[in-house]
């Protein structure tokens, strides 16, 4: 009996939700006559004209939301929406779609068109005197049109429209259509004065996906409530004109459609590979960013809450996804699950971020507590107040990188102290370059980033930068010595910009070609100073080794 009496119920529910629904939409504040409807066309004819005060808004409120971007502060965006006046445009052209008037579908274009232009110019203005211009998570998530920014762009157009025809009060609608319009419009702005080319083309395409939804949402709205097409005689022109600018319009729309529906079926493939890997381990994906193209799935950034470290996970998600995409997993592990973290494998700072024994007072007690099971605190010393050196060392086969990431780790932990994590002598990254080039690379000026780091940790002045270049068919060239010589310059000038100086220049050109000539496209980097680390030419890596071979 009560399994009849909860469907019963259900439908109960619907029905009255339905009823409520169709209530809202039959408001009696909306036009009923046609009267009411001549007084709110002239109400949107007179929001989408053009004036001084139009403009002086616009200027004012995409200055606002392009400082409000630059410092990524959400409550600065959303006060430039408050005075923005984008709503009337957008209005007069939807009430011109809905009537088949294409008179004042023009004029509010006309009127959008210019207000678009005087916004990206201030925004561009703006950013050009301003001190501060790297890109922000606001800006970045503005630069592409996504499933969720088309559906806030369909809901403002319905709100702004409802509450336009039936002067709803107590609702802002501009800023609802504001949001949809005006960050998009400044972050064109943005990539403009900073020549951002792809970041400009980016915010355009989703300004005009997000026009193209507010209209489509006002036209609906507009015709639920009796707007009907005006009867004019010889409009025929002017129909098809305004077809045709429909269609134009519509052209982002369907190509923001096709990225929409490739990037929603590659994530869910992206979910399903990731939940096969950590299939032995409870797992929580907390941030997953998918880039993917005509070919599927080009790039893959997540962090995975884990009870069980996966060695090799990145390479094993690739593998799951064709092997083609770039992809880069972080694993933080839950208190339960460090016990029964492998020990090998990459990574291995990500052990640092659980541990299930209390921790005590001190800095370096809770730095020991935090790192026991993970690596062995050799020395500690609280040098100066607010600062504390320790030497740490991993499990064998460990990496510069672990090192690296073990001290941002364990610093997240221990905010109220600079710390310092000393790793021992390890081998440095080599240095990949191009064929024949010797211009750095991000890879390059990542990897030496972290040579840096170690040099300033480890307290060394001085390094030995080697060249490397393959040799032709019958043995060195003099072209090759240039590039060789070419390769430890760029590298030598670029340490000692990050502080490393006294750093010695040589080549290291073999008398006979590999068999894979990539294998010596690289600079390798030693320590002066140190028992057993003295520079020597070293030999050949594997290609398999060398990153970027082949390049």
């Amino acid at each position: 009996m009560f399994e009849s009496f909860v469907p019963l119920r259900l439908r109960a529910l619907v029905r009255l939700g339905w009823k409520r629904l169709r209530e809202a939409l039959d408001n009696r504040a909306a036009p009923h006559t046609d009267a009411e409807r001549l007084q709110i066309e002239a109400e949107v004819a007179e929001g989408a004209r053009i004036s001084n005060g139009y403009f002086a808004l616009l200027f004012c409120s995409c200055g606002i939301a392009a400082l409000g971007l630059l410092q990524s502060s959400a409550a600065v965006v959303i006060g430039a929406m408050l005075i923005s006046p984008l709503m009337g445009p957008i209005m007069g052209m939807g009430m011109g779609v809905a009537r088949l008037d294409a008179r004042a579908f023009e004029r509010a274009a006309v009127s959008l068109a210019l207000g678009a232009a005087v916004s990206v110019a201030a925004s561009a203005l703006i950013v050009f005197a301003s001190p501060l211009r790297d890109v922000t998570p606001e800006i970045l998530a503005r630069t592409r049109p996504t499933l969720l920014d088309l559906i806030v762009a369909i809901l403002s157009g319905i709100v702004g429209a409802y509450v336009l025809i039936t002067k709803r009060p107590g609702v802002v609608a501009g800023v609802a259509i504001a949001t949809a319009l005006m960050p998009p419009l400044a972050v064109v702005g943005y990539g403009v004065a900073t020549r951002a080319w792809g970041v400009a083309g980016g915010a355009l395409l989703l300004f005009l996906t997000n026009v193209v939804a507010i209209l489509g949402a006002v036209v609906a709205v507009a015709r639920r409530y009796g707007f009907t097409p005006v009867i004019r005689r010889r409009r025929r022109w002017e129909e098809i004109a305004l077809v045709a600018t429909l269609l134009l319009l519509s052209l982002p729309l369907a190509v923001s459609l096709r990225d929409i529906v490739v990037e929603a079926r590659e994530t869910a493939r992206v979910r399903n590979a990731i939940q096969q890997v950590f299939a032995t381990s409870d797992q929580h994906i907390t941030d997953l960013q998918v880039r993917a193209g005509g070919g599927g799935v080009e790039e893959v950034r997540a962090v995975i809450v884990t009870s069980r470290f996966q060695r090799q996970a990145d390479a094993r998600i690739a593998e799951a996804l064709g092997g083609r995409p770039n992809v880069q997993i972080e694993q933080i592990l839950t208190a339960d699950g460090l016990p029964q973290a492998d020990p090998a494998g990459g990574a291995l700072a990500n052990r640092a971020l659980a541990t299930s024994r209390p921790l005590r007072s001190t800095p370096e007690q809770r730095l020991r507590d935090m790192l026991g099971g993970v690596a062995t605190v050799e020395a500690a010393v609280a040098s100066e107040p607010g600062r504390l050196t320790a030497a740490v060392r991993l499990e064998d086969g460990a990496t510069l990188s672990d090192y690296a990431a073990l001290e941002a780790a364990a610093q997240r932990f221990l905010p109220e102290v600079r710390l310092e994590l000393t790793p021992p002598f390890v081998d440095l990254p080599l240095i990949p370059f191009e064929e024949g080039r010797s211009t750095l690379s991000d890879s390059a000026e990542r990897r030496l980033d972290l040579i840096a780091w170690a040099f300033r940790r480890w307290n060394i002045p001085a390094a030995q930068v080697i060249g490397s270049a393959s040799p032709g068919p019958r043995g060195p060239r003099p072209r090759d010595a240039r590039v060789a010589a070419a390769r430890a310059q760029a590298v030598a000038e670029r340490l000692e910009a990050m502080g490393v100086r006294g750093v010695e220049i040589t080549t290291n050109i073999p008398d006979v070609a590999p068999e894979d000539p990539s294998v010596l496209w690289y600079a390798a980097v030693r320590p002066l100073g140190v028992p057993g680390q003295d520079a020597e030419p070293p030999p050949p890596p594997p290609a398999a080794a060398q990153p970027g071979a082949g390049a």
